[in-house]
């Protein structure tokens, strides 16, 4: 009942003409360097990719807090690997939020695993999905509470509602847009870090 199993329903509602194959390659505690070197195993080798989604910023924060070079070199293996087997896949970067990332927004910074994370982003031209300042800013508004609502970075039923309605905004304002004719493959910028995994 997550917001895997509800973003998969959307497709299948959007476009019920479609026969879709959802890969559940998401690991718990795993970031973004675990996440480069086991992409072509566990997604790659199933064939060529439409969309990806892709979040690491709560276990980089978790595993890596001080290793924001690895953050990056992390998140562009992933990104610049996807795209070099298949230039037409879309990918969207998500960020998921913990106290630590509602702490850091709350002193007016960015968390460094979505900073970095999002200079990926920006470079490769892929949309992100920031839950960690959505969910952030409507506790702050009092919409909702961490404790009582949302429970923790492994969310609950409510929580995976949350980002599963966010994903679902996000889509619908892409596919209201006219659609191309053709796919268009996406260019592939020159490396952010010449290390990146």
């Amino acid at each position: 009942g997550g917001w895997r199993d509800h973003t998969m329903k959307y497709f299948q509602a959007k476009f019920p003409q479609t026969k879709f194959e959802f890969i559940a390659a998401g690991i718990g505690s795993m970031g973004s360097v675990p996440h480069a070197f086991r992409l072509e195993r566990d997604v790659l080798s199933k064939g060529p990719v439409d969309l990806l989604f892709v979040e690491a910023a709560v276990n980089d924060s978790s595993n890596i807090p001080n290793q924001p070079e690895q953050m990056l070199r992390g998140m562009e293996g992933v990104v610049r690997h996807a795209r070099e087997a298949n230039p037409l896949t879309d990918i969207i970067h998500m960020h998921f939020v913990m106290p630590p990332h509602m702490d850091d927004y709350h002193k007016g910074k960015v968390p460094a695993s979505i900073a970095q994370h999002e200079k990926v982003a920006v470079a490769y031209g892929n949309p992100s999905l920031n839950l960690a300042l959505e969910v952030t800013d409507r506790i702050d508004a009092g919409e909702f509470t961490w404790d009582k609502d949302f429970k923790g970075l492994h969310p609950s039923a409510f929580g995976h509602q949350l980002y599963a309605n966010s994903i679902a905004r996000m889509l619908d304002t892409a596919f209201s847009k006219p659609l191309a004719d053709a796919a268009k493959p996406h260019a592939l910028p020159a490396m952010v870090d010449a290390q990146s995994y």
